[in-house]
Formats: structure tokens, sequence, C-alpha cells
């Protein structure tokens, strides 16, 4: 995670905004573009080589694995802003971090990913899981996530406060 979380400071500090407009960003992302100015190229070169090789060894530890199930959240879906912290973009970011542990692994390995809603709570809140599938196997994600939206249908269901 500290690699993964080095390599997203610097894609951040690398989007170009107008300095003009920076004040415009919400406080996490210019804490993340802060962060990233902070990095030498070769913080950089490092962090997207360790990243590199471990999602190599994770693709390989479950290459015989057509799909990966996993949780989407790590709890229940919260209210918008629930976990946001403007005063404090770090606790920000660990909160992020903590509420979604299981996408995170996919966005280094390059994996194909779909989050399917098939569990509600009783307040009509939706559950999800993530299907992922082997690197250039985005057809397996998608004819699975289609045999399971036929199978519980969810396009038409939403929580009442939509």
């Amino acid at each position: 995670m500290p690699h993964f979380e080095l390599v997203w400071s610097a894609g951040a500090a690398g989007i170009p905004v107008p300095a003009e407009r920076e004040a415009d960003l919400r406080p996490l992302t210019r804490w993340l573009r802060g962060r990233g100015r902070a990095l030498t190229p070769d913080d950089v070169a490092q962090a997207v080589a360790f990243m590199h090789e471990h999602a190599r060894a994770a693709v390989r530890a479950t290459a015989d694995l057509d799909l990966i199930l996993t949780p989407t959240l790590a709890e229940l879906p919260s209210p918008i802003g629930a976990i946001r912290d403007d005063a404090d973009p770090s606790a920000d970011f660990e909160a992020q971090k903590r509420f979604t542990p299981f996408t995170s692994p996919y966005n280094m390995t390059g994996q194909p990913a779909v989050s399917l809603p098939l569990h509600w709570t009783n307040e009509g809140l939706p559950v999800g899981i993530q299907l992922v599938g082997q690197p250039m196997r985005e057809a397996t994600v998608l004819r699975v996530s289609a045999q399971l939206e036929r199978a519980r249908p969810w396009a038409n269901r939403h929580p009442e406060v939509w």
C-alpha cells in the first residue's frame, strides 16, 4: 500500500491544474498533490517497480482461478461525506483506504474487476461483491456479471433516499 500511495500521489501531482485553480480542489486532492510534488523521480520509479513486481506475483499466485470474489467495501455503504475529513486530509485518506481495501490491489495489478450490487440491507442499501478476472480476460468478468444480473436484477433497485 505505501508504494501505491506514492504512485497515486505522483499521479495527482502530475495532473495539470492552473495555479489560480488549485484552491478549488478538495483538501484531499491538494494534500495528495503536495505529497506527490515532494517525491523525487527515483522515489516514483522505485514505487512503480515494487508495484509491478508484486502485481506480477499476485497474478501468478491466482493464475489457476477464472475469477476472484471479494467484498466491494469493508463496511456497509455510508452516507455521502461520512468518511470525508477536509480538516485532516491524511485522516480522510486513511478512512478511504479502510472503507475500500478490496479494490486497491486490483488497481495495482490492472486486472479487470467489477462491483455488483447482489445484496440489499433491510434499509434498501446495496451491498456489493467484486469479481476480479485474469489479465486481458474482461470477457469472462462481463459474461459472469451479465449472468448474475439476469439472475438477480438490480437495474431498477435503489435506496429510498434516491
